[in-house]
């Protein structure tokens, strides 16, 4: 039978797997004839490594994890071989119980070139580590001892994703290990009352003094142009999800200074996060009153918000997701008389469409909106909106929705679109349209028949 080329045939694996993990006389002596002889230790690494599942279980074992941590390291061509099955398992091998020691070793002996590529795959992975007991430590300690060209993608990816590992204890003991790192620290050494200030909120962080955090707080949000600095750097958006959360005085403190700068820190990449970040500690303690006062000042905000593709429509969007009544319709309101303009666009035409995708109250309601702008466009408009990208996925779901609770708002879309299919017909987006259209008008004609005949 042939070797599909990822297993060893049965007697080649055997022979691996006996020469890495038993203690017998004859196998110990074959062990160590290999890993002292140049022609034989590369291809016994070759051996080794090209039946990934074999390589798993070997160095899942404690002798065998002892032969590899012996083999790793004798020389760097060895070392490129061994590197194949890391990059191909990496979150299988560090996300077990033996794999800080594997990853230890690994980076103890590699060269500078092997190191890097080691980081690379760790931040490739991070994501997954981050979630995991054991890859989580594996990768604070890739992040240490990284260097500043990629501790800075590290620190740019913990940024990014910070909202959503700041929800549960690994995460946020990520985010801590990031912020204690001298290469965070250094991000806001051009801005000194910014970096003294951030020097105060490291040393209380580190005693959890709630108190003198308190002081902190009100300290920087007296100034709001101070505050809104520091939550859009990369240092005092980590540091304020560490912050939110630990007691709801100072929660209620940082929701006054966000919602005096509401849009510039809604708009922003990491003080959008930051408002979330808000929203849902208060959520999570059981402040609903607080939590449906921040949801209700975002819908008031929605046109502004929805508008802004870099972190507004995200807010508005995520909001969306929660199916909060008061906040769909005040969304829903705040975008009458907008929706044909924004489905002409991307970031736009989604927030729309997720209008029409909630429970059947909030809905009909956007629907009606959405309906009476479509029948009050022009033609030309009509059909540039039914064969645009973006602007026929919004057509097509609200002749979906009306077709499935309003027959009477579909009957006044079919009317209204009717005189255009010639000139839908023959694209393929413009057909869709047509494809939902033309059975109305043929269940329409049929009924005129049946009338006559009766």
């Amino acid at each position: 039978m042939e070797n599909d080329g990822n297993l060893l045939p049965p007697l080649l694996g055997m022979y691996v797997r006996s020469v890495m993990t038993s203690s017998e006389k004859v196998e110990v002596e074959e062990f160590l004839f290999i890993i002292n002889s140049c022609h034989e230790l590369p291809k016994f690494a070759s051996l080794l490594t090209s039946d990934l599942d074999l390589f798993i279980k070997i160095i899942r074992d404690d002798l065998g994890m002892n032969r590899f941590r012996r083999i790793f390291g004798i020389s760097d061509d060895v070392n490129t071989i061994f590197f194949y099955p890391i990059m191909m398992e990496f979150t299988e091998i560090m996300t077990h119980e033996s794999g800080y020691d594997f990853a230890s070793h690994v980076l103890s002996v590699c060269n500078i070139h092997h190191k890097k590529l080691f980081c690379s795959i760790t931040f490739r992975h991070a994501l997954v580590l981050a979630r995991d007991d054991k890859g989580c430590i594996i990768l604070k300690k890739v992040i240490t001892i990284a260097d500043d060209f990629y501790k800075d993608e590290f620190l740019d990816l913990i940024t990014d994703k910070v909202y959503k590992l700041s929800m549960d204890d690994l995460g946020i003991s990520l985010i801590e290990h990031v912020l204690k790192l001298d290469f965070t620290r250094k991000t806001t050494e051009n801005d000194m009352r910014l970096h003294v200030l951030m020097a105060e909120f490291d040393e209380n962080l580190s005693t959890s003094s709630y108190d003198h955090l308190h002081k902190l707080v009100e300290k920087l949000t007296s100034d709001p142009d101070l505050f809104v600095k520091f939550v859009k750097t990369r240092r005092g958006t980590l540091m304020f999800h560490i912050i939110l959360g630990k007691s709801e005085e100072t929660d209620t403190v940082v929701w006054a200074a966000i919602k005096q700068r509401f849009t510039d820190i809604t708009t922003d990449f990491q003080g959008g996060f930051i408002l979330l970040r808000t929203m849902y500690v208060f959520k999570k303690r059981g402040n609903l009153k607080v939590y449906d006062k921040i949801l209700r000042q975002i819908g008031l905000h929605a046109l502004y918000l929805t508008k802004d593709i870099d972190m507004g429509n995200t807010v508005i969007q995520h909001v969306l997701n929660l199916f909060n009544y008061e906040c769909t319709t005040l969304i829903a309101i705040g975008l009458h008389y907008h929706y044909i303009e924004l489905s002409f666009l991307k970031h736009g035409s989604q927030v729309v469409e997720k209008l029409l995708g909630g429970d059947n109250k909030t809905v009909l309601f956007s629907l009606l909106f959405i309906v009476i702008e479509i029948l009050k466009c022009d033609k030309d408009t009509l059909v540039r909106l039914a064969k645009d990208e973006y602007g026929n996925g919004v057509l097509r779901k609200t002749l979906e929705i009306a077709k499935l609770h309003r027959n009477d708002l579909f009957g006044d879309l079919v009317e209204k679109l009717k005189p255009f299919l010639d000139r839908l017909r023959g694209s393929s987006l413009g057909n869709n349209i047509a494809a939902i259209i033309d059975p109305a008008i043929e269940t329409v004609k049929d009924q005129i028949v049946s009338e006559g005949n009766a």
